[in-house]
């Protein structure tokens, strides 16, 4: 008993350092970029606009350190209604930039704290040893790059991934009304997870009848329709800026993948007109990895896991573009299926190499915007003189990590169906 007491202290005090942490960095930094972006969406939803538009951001919040324009968010709509909300009660009450990053961020420093919880709970429910189940928990807790990547970054990748799990728990536990809701609010925040629908109607059918998988497809349907869809009628916004630029996401060249390459060679972002092709090329990948699944065993909760995360690596491995944050999605997973096999050296790959390659790909630097401008004017004036070498570098990085990735997904096809 007084072991116990003891540990329960013992990580009372650990969540609190985190949450102090956390809060003192979310307050003070973020995303030159995305928190521009956030703002200012916060402050076109609050006063009956689109989120989906062109924002004077400087302007706005009357603050030279915010770009001249931003465009809008670049997500289904359940987030901007949040930034409008937190804008409504937080920034037009305090006029102050700083209590508004901080209040942005909320949801995301409870959704780190939360994974730390439940991914612990999943393991120990997996009969890993306790000790095991600790490093996991302080794992997540104190994970730099996750921590960089919410609290400071602003991005709320941890929020997705959490309900996520939260949806693969409640499908194994044949809670299947609430893990179709759950996979809908996670697909309505950022459509990535939307790749893991069919994973859930495999499972599905292979326990229960066709009539309950109907139901979750109708429920998932219900609440992605719902949450994405209905602003657009409710606030009357314009869907035709989204149809316009849908091919934006498919041509776009570079990131945390091997199309970089082309801002070493060439110098641009973009894929060139006869290799657009390229930019759809995750699509016949996740089919080729669904048509595997069908052959490989999908019976306990550490395979849902396992083919979750290979699905997620699967996408971000083919696509034409990724940005680091979105390795969040991964993290996770890939810490409870490995783990569990004691592989901790992948457990690490995956949240190092993303980390490595955002300083190199100056995105921290772009973080002290709200408080200081030298960072910014340092980086640029470095990458006169180091870019090449520097591109080379992310380069490097991401043969490495497609390396680890596809090791990671084939030893996942390796699973045969008993």
């Amino acid at each position: 008993m007084r072991t116990i007491n003891i540990i329960r202290n013992r990580r009372f005090i650990l969540v609190t350092l985190s949450i102090i942490l956390q809060f003192t960095l979310a307050g003070f930094l973020g995303h030159h970029y995305d928190m521009g972006i956030f703002f200012t969406v916060g402050y076109a939803v609050s006063n009956g606009n689109s989120p989906y538009g062109l924002f004077p951001a400087s302007i706005i919040f009357n603050n030279p350190a915010f770009f001249e324009e931003l465009p809008g968010i670049g997500y289904p709509p359940p987030w901007a209604l949040y930034l409008g909300l937190v804008y409504s009660l937080v920034y037009q009450t305090t006029k102050n930039i700083f209590v508004y990053n901080l209040a942005i961020k909320l949801p995301i420093i409870l959704s780190n704290i939360g994974l730390a919880f439940i991914v612990e709970r999943i393991a120990f429910a997996q009969n890993m040893k306790r000790e095991t189940c600790n490093k996991i928990f302080y794992f997540l807790l104190f994970n730099p790059f996750i921590i960089y990547v919410s609290a400071i970054w602003g991005q709320f990748e941890s929020l997705v991934i959490l309900t996520t799990i939260l949806a693969l728990n409640e499908l194994y536990n044949h809670k299947l009304f609430t893990s179709a809701f759950l996979i809908g609010l996670s697909s309505a925040l950022k459509i990535l997870p939307l790749i893991l629908l069919p994973m859930f109607i495999i499972f599905i059918k292979r326990n229960y009848d066709l009539k309950s998988n109907f139901k979750f497809i109708t429920m998932f349907f219900s609440v992605f329709i719902l949450l994405a869809y209905s602003p657009f009628l409710m606030f009357k916004w314009d869907t035709s800026i989204l149809f316009n630029n849908a091919d934006f996401h498919f041509i776009r060249a570079g990131g945390f993948t091997l199309f970089n390459i082309f801002d070493l060679i060439y110098d641009q972002t973009f894929l060139f007109k006869n290799l657009e092709f390229l930019g759809y090329l995750w699509i016949p990948a996740l089919i080729l990895t669904l048509f595997q699944l069908h052959k490989t065993k999908l019976d306990n909760h550490l395979d849902l896991v396992r083919w979750a995360s290979s699905l997620f690596f699967v996408l971000m491995l083919t696509r034409s573009w990724v940005s680091e944050q979105n390795i969040v999605l991964l993290i996770p997973l890939v810490l409870l299926t490995t783990v569990s096999n004691n592989n901790w050296s992948m457990a690490h790959f995956i949240w190092i190499t993303p980390l490595f390659f955002s300083f190199v790909n100056t995105s921290p630097f772009q973080m002290f915007f709200l408080i200081s401008s030298k960072p910014i004017e340092f980086i640029k004036e470095f990458d006169i003189s180091y870019r090449i070498p520097r591109l080379m570098l992310k380069f490097i990085l991401v043969v490495a990590w497609q390396v680890g990735g596809w090791i990671y997904v084939i030893r996942t096809f390796t699973v045969r169906l008993k």
